[in-house]
């Protein structure tokens, strides 16, 4: 009995032995499998334009890397708590972040503490879609077309409420500088993310949101919800019926346009090969017949990475925010 007591413990030992072993070894088959998953961190709650965007692009980066790449919804504080976990994961590559302008370039400006700075803190691989939307209000609002809102929002100064994706984050900014734009006002209602906040424009809580995406199409069919304007410069193809900014008949949108977008960014900091090995993937991702279908489907436009364009579009967007807070005329409290 006394022998096979002894001899259990033995074998107990080797195990551990082995297993302390393989810790100690950077390159060994433990440290490899323990490594071998990649997180696309995503700074906001399931459901929204960056989470729909990094599920199709999780799922091609899988395919590709031949590994496991997990969505990890981190939300809360505009982004800054996800974005702030993934800054501080080790920098060797198997940490993405997705991110929009507001993570990018709208929470480091309205923010102080927001604990990140793109141009410094992220390594852009690049813009991978872009997506349109609409101005939309209530169904039961009593306008049909832009002329209508501002015309009511004048008649009933103080009345009119917007949802958004939270404080300080782009649709915030960009809500607050088109109602400046129109010269007029409206109470800002923040929701934890876009399906929170078109929710709540269904279910009449609120009057508007000056930006919602591809959900919105069924609700805007079966007159649940009512679509005044596209953002962008062109009409939107999921909405054609719907006139553009420019068509309106208010001269201050004959120019005035607002499209997002959404990128992948790795920490600052990784080592190159693990960078080159990351982007070429993405490319590869985003020529797929697949992933171009996935992503039109959602609403959004595909783009071919390029980090270079993406960090000078996040630059130049962050001087544009900046200026225009600078300005005036921005509530963003």
């Amino acid at each position: 009995m006394r022998s096979c007591a002894e001899a259990a413990l033995r074998r107990t030992g080797a195990v551990l032995a082995l297993l302390l072993g393989m810790l100690a070894l950077p390159g060994s088959a433990f440290a490899q499998v323990a490594q071998g998953a990649t997180t696309l961190v995503v700074p906001t709650p399931p459901g929204g334009p960056i989470d729909r965007v990094a599920r199709i692009v999780a799922q091609g980066l899988s395919s590709v890397l031949g590994e496991p790449v997990v969505v990890e919804n981190k939300g809360g504080a505009a982004g800054k708590i996800g974005v702030q976990a993934a800054l501080r994961a080790a920098r060797d590559g198997h940490t993405l972040i997705a991110v929009s302008p507001s993570i990018a370039s709208v929470n480091p400006v309205v923010d102080k503490a927001a604990g990140y700075d793109p141009l410094k803190d992220f390594d852009p691989l690049g813009i991978v879609a872009f997506n349109d939307g609409v101005l939309a209000v209530r169904a039961d609002l009593p306008v049909t077309d832009m002329p209508g809102l501002v015309a009511y929002a004048k008649a009933h100064p103080g009345t009119l409420t917007y949802g958004s994706f939270g404080v300080g984050t782009s649709l915030h900014l960009q809500t607050e500088e088109l109602l400046h734009t129109l010269g007029i006002t409206a109470r800002h209602v923040p929701y934890k993310g876009e399906a929170q906040a078109m929710n709540a424009l269904i279910a009449g809580e609120v009057d508007m949101m000056a930006y919602v995406t591809s959900p919105i199409v069924p609700f805007v069919a079966n007159g649940r919800a009512r679509a005044l304007a596209a953002t962008a410069s062109t009409r939107w193809a999921a909405l054609p019926a719907v006139p553009s900014f420019a068509e309106t008949g208010i001269d201050a949108l004959r120019n005035y346009t607002y499209r997002s977008w959404v990128g992948i960014v790795l920490p600052a900091g990784v080592p190159a090969a693990a960078r080159q090995r990351t982007t070429a993937a993405l490319r590869e991702v985003l020529a797929r017949p697949e992933t171009l279908k996935a992503l039109e489907a959602q609403g959004f436009a595909p783009v071919t990475p390029d980090a270079e364009t993406m960090r000078r579009t996040v630059a130049a967007e962050l001087e544009r925010n900046r200026r225009l807070i600078a300005a005036g005329g921005i509530s963003l409290e």
